[in-house]
């Protein structure tokens, strides 16, 4: 039994929670997702260098990029930015492993393969969620990216199971990714009270990524960790 202080993936109360933020606050809800993942890709392309799968000059035309896209995203949230996310939107399946970065026989041999892939496909979803203001797309983030990469790093990383309930309850109250569940429901609350004002999110989208970011690096360096263990 999953005590009532451990929090749960719950999709269909975040989707009625995202639908009540306003179209700009479900997209920096998303952006804050692909900017806590990023540092996951980047340990991904560490290891494909090392393993000598890809040049050191490929993988930084990805990486810049990729830096590109961001920086250009979170140029959105101020309301006097505009840009297109159409670009990445057509290039990001070239991203995933097993896109052209990555030969496909080789991507089982990387232990961040699959964190690559959620980094990317939250990435996607905020681009997704700035060109329609869907809230699906804000929540395929949450689900997709956030809450699949620490799922993923109990499961395959840590090598832990989902045999019985007791084993997905210990998945669950593992510190990252109770963190991650609460770092939503943070930003959720914090963007609803930005939507009950109606307030523009360029008041706050420097604090949101300067957060996100740390808080990117600092699961970074438990993945990290975990792997040397």
């Amino acid at each position: 039994m999953i005590g009532s202080s451990v929090l749960k993936f719950n999709r269909q109360l975040l989707k009625s929670r995202i639908e009540g933020l306003a179209p700009p606050c479900r997209f920096l809800f998303a952006l804050c997702i692909a900017e806590r993942l990023f540092p996951l890709y980047q340990l991904y392309c560490a290891r494909a260098i090392q393993d000598r799968l890809v040049t050191g000059t490929q993988v930084l035309e990805r990486v810049r990029y990729l830096e590109s896209t961001r920086i250009q995203l979170w140029q959105m949230t101020h309301e006097d930015k505009e840009g297109r996310a159409e670009p990445f939107l057509n290039d990001y399946q070239s991203l995933i492993p097993a896109g052209d970065l990555v030969p496909a026989s080789e991507v089982d041999a990387n232990p961040f393969s699959a964190l690559a892939e959620f980094a990317i496909l939250a990435l996607h979803s905020a681009c997704e969620c700035r060109r329609t203001g869907d809230s699906e797309c804000a929540v395929w983030a949450a689900e997709s990216g956030g809450y699949a990469a620490v799922d993923y790093i109990a499961h395959s990383i840590e090598g832990m199971s989902y045999d019985s309930p007791e084993a997905e309850s210990a998945i669950l109250k593992k510190d990252y990714v109770q963190a991650e569940l609460k770092r939503q429901r943070r930003d959720i609350k914090e963007l609803a009270t930005i939507t009950k004002r109606g307030s523009p999110i360029s008041y706050v989208s420097r604090e949101f990524r300067v957060r996100a970011l740390i808080e990117g690096l600092r699961l970074k360096g438990i993945v990290a960790w975990l792997l040397r263990s």
